[in-house]
C-alpha cells in the first residue's frame, strides 16, 4: 500500500486496511521501547494510541505529508514514548489534549534524522553493558552523576564522570570507524 492510499482510505473512514498494514511497524517499535525501559504491554498502548492520533491527523483535509508515513507514526511513537518516560519519572501528569496538538514540526522528524538515529542505536549497541547504563541513566533518564555513581557502584562521582568520558569516546571512536553491530567483524 501507498502512503497516498493510506490517506485516501483513512479520509473514506476506511481505516482498517490502512491500520492492518501499518501494524507491520509495531516489532520495530516495540523494540525501541523495550530497549529502553518499557515492556510489549505498554509498546502496544503507545502504538495503538499513536495510531489513533495518525488517523485524527490524517482525517485533517489541510494535512499534507511531509515525509514517509512510516516515518511520521514512528515520531509520534517516539514523541509519546518520551512524555511516558517523563510521567514515570517525574511523575508529570500528562493531558490526552497536549498529544493532539503536535503537528509534523513538532515532531522534527525526517528520514536523515530516523537513519542517524538508527545508527546511533547501531553504535550503543556496541557499547559495553555498563556504558549502556550509563548513557541510559544520564542522557534518556537525566539522573545525575551523583545517582549514577551510586546505582552503578563507582568508587566516587569523578570515576563515574570518567567512565562516561571513555564511553562517549568509545563511541565517538565507533562511528568514525562506521562500525554498527551489521558491519562489526569478529
Amino acid at each position: 500500500m501507498q502512503d497516498i492510499e493510506i490517506i485516501t482510505q483513512i479520509r473514506k473512514g476506511a481505516t482498517e486496511a490502512p491500520i492492518k498494514f501499518l501494524y507491520k511497524e509495531f516489532p520495530k517499535i516495540k523494540a525501541n521501547i523495550c530497549r529502553s525501559g518499557g515492556d510489549e504491554g505498554i509498546a502496544k498502548e503507545i502504538f495503538h494510541d499513536s495510531l489513533i492520533l495518525l488517523i485524527e491527523k490524517v482525517s485533517d483535509p489541510k494535512f499534507e505529508l511531509t515525509a514517509k508515513l512510516s516515518t511520521y507514526l514512528y515520531g509520534i511513537n517516539r514523541f509519546l514514548w518520551k512524555n511516558e518516560l517523563r510521567k514515570r519519572n517525574r511523575t508529570i501528569e500528562l493531558e490526552w489534549s497536549d498529544t493532539l496538538i503536535i503537528s509534523e514540526e513538532d515532531l522534527g522528524y525526517s528520514e536523515e534524522k530516523e537513519a542517524l538515529l538508527t545508527k546511533m542505536e547501531g553504535i550503543i549497541a556496541l557499547l559495553t553493558e555498563k556504558c549502556k547504563k550509563i548513557i541510559e541513566l544520564f542522557y534518556l533518564k537525566q539522573e545525575s552523576m551523583k545517582s549514577i555513581s551510586e546505582t552503578l557502584g563507582f568508587s566516587s562521582v569523578n570515576s563515574a564522570k570518567t567512565q562516561k568520558y571513555k564511553c562517549m569516546e568509545k563511541a565517538v571512536q565507533l562511528a568514525e570507524e562506521g562500525l554498527t553491530p551489521n558491519t562489526q567483524t569478529s
